[in-house]
């Protein structure tokens, strides 16, 4: 596992929610579910793929990713990550517009939320933080968030440290959730993405307790293992 750390804006964050990177802090005895944002509670393949088509360019699902399945409508050439990028941004200041709910996902978490707590955590520029924590709060979604750059590993590590009961991890991503398993092997991992064609080509995820588009079989799964299980 690489020595990855939180960034001064993320630990900041932490900080700010009673979390300290020593562990030395008042601990939960409530389970935890960190759930990440983009694919699991808001669209983002979808509108992605709308401003790239207003720029003039295609998303091709042939693999899990961005970069690397966008071309130039006109000419077929490969969109360069400085333009991916470009939409990302655009899509994250627009994303109260752009960024629809998945279905199902408002209702499960804050059912869930009857029995453990709910903590957002999303990669994106810290810029658009607060837009993000409005346009979840606005449509009904008022739990904490925290923005995060690169691995997700190190905020993980320090939320963990102030918690004796069991937490989930749920993400589209199968790269941040492979690094929760070599770093973090006791919490339990669900994957989410609501793009099921690129959640086909995710493939086989080790150590997930479920791999799914569907709201209602994630809600099932997580109230299974997080509350049922431990009581």
């Amino acid at each position: 596992m690489k020595d990855w750390k939180a960034d001064g804006d993320t630990l900041g964050q932490l900080n700010q929610l009673g979390y300290v990177s020593d562990g030395q802090g008042e601990r939960s005895f409530r389970p935890l579910l960190i759930c990440d944002v983009d694919e699991v509670v808001l669209h983002l393949v979808a509108p992605f793929a709308q401003i790239m088509e207003e720029r003039g360019f295609e998303l091709r699902r042939h693999a899990f990713q961005l970069t690397g399945n966008v071309f130039d409508r006109s000419t077929g050439a490969e969109a360069t990550q400085d333009q991916v990028r470009a939409v990302l941004w655009q899509l994250f200041e627009e994303q109260t517009l752009r960024q629809h709910l998945v279905e199902g996902a408002v209702e499960a978490l804050n059912d869930l939320a009857r029995d453990i707590d709910i903590l957002f955590l999303t990669n994106m520029p810290h810029d658009f933080r607060h837009v993000r924590i409005n346009h979840l709060f606005e449509n009904g979604l008022d739990h904490p968030l925290i923005t995060n750059t690169g691995s997700k590993m190190p905020a993980i590590d320090i939320v963990k440290a102030h918690r004796g009961a069991p937490i989930g991890f749920i993400d589209d991503t199968p790269k941040n959730l492979e690094h929760v398993r070599a770093g973090a092997p006791d919490i339990h991992l669900f994957h989410f993405m609501a793009d099921e064609t690129f959640r086909d080509l995710a493939g086989d995820i080790d150590g997930v307790e479920i791999s799914t588009s569907d709201w209602t079989e994630a809600h099932r799964c997580i109230r299974k293992v997080l509350v049922e299980n431990r009581a």
